[in-house]
């Protein structure tokens, strides 16, 4: 079961370059969180990508910053190929960092001949 306020992304279409649908405003959760080195950020395909080249890729960059607008990145994914993008896969799965700012937001960066025809993300914070 997760918390809808830990949630960046729920069943959220990617089809070109985007920030996710929320922003995580993790000082006003944090007591409630618990330990830190138990949360991690998830980042899986709920639908399965196409484009008409078939030659895209997704990257998910975690960025963070003491204002309602992230820009820092404190992390990023491999550029993850069209064909690896199916239902179900595992973009990223990655502890927060012990010292992060207030907020945070993922950006998913779209890359190759055109953009994305089809394909949807869900990425939220959890405790291990």
């Amino acid at each position: 079961m997760l918390d809808a306020k830990l949630i960046f992304s729920d069943d959220q279409a990617i089809t070109a370059t985007a920030v996710s649908t929320n922003v995580i405003d993790l000082g006003a959760y944090e007591e409630a969180l618990g330990e830190e080195e138990n949360l991690r950020l998830r980042v899986t395909v709920s639908e399965d990508f196409d484009s008409a080249a078939d030659d895209g890729t997704l990257t998910v960059q975690c960025l963070q910053d003491g204002d309602a607008t992230p820009s820092d990145q404190w992390a990023e994914s491999m550029a993850v190929p069209e064909a690896t993008l199916v239902a179900g896969y595992t973009i990223m799965d990655i502890g927060l960092p012990t010292y992060h700012q207030r907020y945070m937001s993922v950006n998913y960066v779209v890359a190759g001949s055109g953009d994305f025809t089809a394909g949807k993300v869900n990425a939220y914070i959890y405790a291990r």
